[in-house]
């Protein structure tokens, strides 16, 4: 059911607008801390503000300081205070409140935390934060993505360039995985020696990882453990980009490669991609996770691209982060 905010944007509930642009929808709180207290909020229906597509996230912070400017002006406050708190409503929104000396809004009550606790809790969040590494844990899979001699080594018959170099990191990855008690999945083109997959037979790629062939097996400078989950695509002649789903190429159905399902069995919310290609398998996989209701992560040291067009893998990982996905 629409939000009470989206009711208001679309008129079905009066509103006292102050500003309206292509992305966000500003109005005067019925209920006002002070006079002016005017909410921002983000056209499209998402409860949490962090979860905003990324274009989304930026167009609302724009017309948030718009609005304040105007609110300051407008009411000859000192300050305009801002607050986040989304409980009431699910629908993100930011409140613009004008304040002084006089009238500050007071500060939520602190808690009394050790050094030690205020250590701790400072590394789990550095690093979640951190442009190195995620944080693992055992609701957590590391999805190693198509490290397969065709695709990493600089003879493969697909050869991503720079991808021998990015083997270093994943297995860095891995090791941390391992340690924390995560999943680790390691995925594999598997396609047949005919495949409308390939260019011969009417289709995009030259011939690569036939199953059973050395192009198909794992780079031997990857980590490989027995005790992960392995997961085989393209296995019929599909199109195999992503490690949860492949696509006929002729019909376009779609069909689950079971990672989804075996997943769920573990208890997994959450995915870190690493792997080949950033601008295909990668990208499918991660809008695949999304589109299953995982928080998703890539890094950025551990893929390349193919870029058959220039920039194919910087468009890559913008998609994924307006969709939703953490690159880091």
């Amino acid at each position: 059911m629409p939000s009470i905010f989206t009711k208001i944007i679309h008129g079905e509930i009066p509103s006292h607008r102050v500003y309206e642009d292509d992305a966000v929808y500003a109005f005067l709180d019925i209920n006002p801390i002070r006079p002016g207290h005017t909410l921002v909020v983000p056209r499209v229906e998402i409860p949490y503000l962090f979860d905003l597509p990324e274009a989304v996230y930026a167009a609302l912070w724009s017309s948030v300081r718009r609005v304040a400017a105007a609110v300051r002006r407008a009411t000859g406050c000192e300050r305009v205070a801002i607050m986040v708190v989304g409980y009431d409503v699910p629908h993100a929104h930011v409140h613009l409140i004008p304040t002084d000396p006089t009238a500050a809004i007071p500060f939520p009550a602190s808690i009394d935390q050790s050094d030690d606790e205020l250590r701790a809790m400072a590394e789990r969040i550095a690093s979640e934060v951190s442009p190195g590494s995620p944080r693992y844990s055992p609701t957590t899979a590391l999805i190693v993505v198509d490290a397969q001699n065709d695709f990493v080594d600089p003879e493969g018959n697909l050869a991503v360039a720079g991808a021998v170099d990015a083997i270093p990191a994943i297995n860095e990855e891995i090791a941390r995985a391992r340690a924390a008690g995560a999943t680790v999945v390691y995925t594999q083109d598997w396609h047949p020696a005919e495949t409308p997959h390939f260019q011969e037979f009417g289709g995009t790629w030259p011939v690569h990882c036939v199953a059973g062939s050395s192009g198909a097996e794992f780079h031997p400078d990857l980590d490989v453990h027995p005790d992960a989950v392995f997961t085989r695509k393209g296995t019929g002649g599909e199109d195999g980009y992503s490690a949860f789903t492949m696509e006929d190429v002729e019909t376009g159905e779609r069909s689950s490669t079971g990672l989804e399902e075996e997943l769920d069995e573990r208890g997994i919310d959450r995915v870190v991609l690493v792997g080949f290609a950033t601008d295909y398998c990668v990208k499918e996989s991660g809008h695949d996770a999304l589109r299953l209701g995982f928080d998703t992560i890539v890094l950025r040291k551990g893929i390349r691209a193919v870029e058959l067009e220039p920039g194919d893998g910087r468009a890559a990982l913008q998609g994924l982060g307006e969709a939703g996905a953490v690159v880091i």
